[in-house]
């Protein structure tokens, strides 16, 4: 979510609530029948050990909220009733295959990505992380799990199918994002906007969006179709900038939980149950929404 080459990123999700900690524990999902598009095989979970932090419990850090990603409903928007979501669930299975009840807690993002969680306190971290050299400078990365470009949210109706229609737009986007850096930095040729409004956090950013404060959100496609999804059709992703972006897991640098949790992660790629829970939560395929160029400048001497 949320990639950056010179500084630490937050991000957060787009339902309104404050990130309070949550505590709740989860019991692991292990009826296949009622989860078919979310569940590989989880028989022998318990001839896994995964060494957890806490005996009984993977302990999973995530920074909330998290919208399709942790929690899908309104009922969720308290930490303590997420019983659903793409990462949710992907912690429950791996917790499932190591025989342990999954348990997560919120932490502020900017800590995370900053390597300032500490790396024993939690098995794995799963929070829409984009991986990048620098962050991997003070965490260990997982294999990547989700693909992710950055969206464009607008209102239903809003022409923006080319980056002129882009630059007529004020453009909204999160303090320390992908976003903000490609738009507002000037590092990347081209890609500099002249109206820009940049919020602390996604509520604000989509709450100025329905207030008509700026025409669009750019963020994470993923994220952005998960808000897309739940304004009973008056947003729509109307189109995506490929960065190459892709989310990791996180363990805590030089731990060795990348070792443990890795080929369970890569295990679940494999079999199709990530792709599974994209398509489950999100309705769609990020990759249907089109593309839109920027144009590179012409250079010359």
């Amino acid at each position: 979510m949320k990639m950056r080459t010179y500084a630490a990123l937050a991000v957060a999700g787009a339902l309104s609530i404050s990130a309070c900690g949550s505590d709740a524990k989860v019991t692991p999902v292990t009826d296949a029948t009622d989860t078919s598009t979310a569940t590989g095989d989880t028989s022998g979970a318990s001839d896994i050990d995964c060494k957890p932090v806490k005996a009984g419990e993977l302990t999973v850090v995530t920074s909330l909220p998290g919208p399709n990603f942790w929690g899908t409903t309104d009922a969720e928007v308290d930490p303590d009733k997420i019983v659903s979501g793409i990462e949710f669930d992907l912690a429950t299975l791996i917790a499932d295959k190591c025989g342990l009840t999954m348990k997560f807690r919120n932490e502020g993002f900017d800590a995370i990505v900053a390597g300032q969680v500490a790396g024993d306190s939690y098995d794995i971290l799963l929070s829409q992380v984009t991986i990048t050299e620098d962050r991997a400078k003070v965490v260990d990365f997982s294999v990547g799990y989700f693909k992710s470009d950055q969206g464009l949210l607008v209102k239903a109706g809003t022409a923006a199918a080319t980056f002129d229609d882009v630059k007529k737009l004020t453009i909204g986007v999160q303090a320390s994002t992908t976003a903000e850096y490609y738009f507002t930095s000037g590092e990347v040729a081209g890609w500099k906007l002249d109206n820009t409004k940049v919020f602390p956090d996604l509520s604000s950013a989509y709450a100025a969006l329905n207030a008509g404060q700026v025409d669009g959100i750019v963020i994470d496609t993923p994220i952005n179709l998960g808000q897309a999804s739940q304004s009973d059709g008056k947003l729509e992703v109307v189109g995506q900038f490929k960065t190459g972006e892709e989310y990791g897991a996180i363990y805590g640098l030089g731990n060795g939980k990348k070792a443990i949790f890795d080929p369970i992660l890569q295990g679940l790629i494999d079999d199709g149950t990530v792709n599974g829970l994209i398509a489950k939560y999100l309705g769609g395929d990020p990759s249907t929404v089109p593309f839109i160029d920027v144009p590179v400048p012409t250079v010359t001497s």
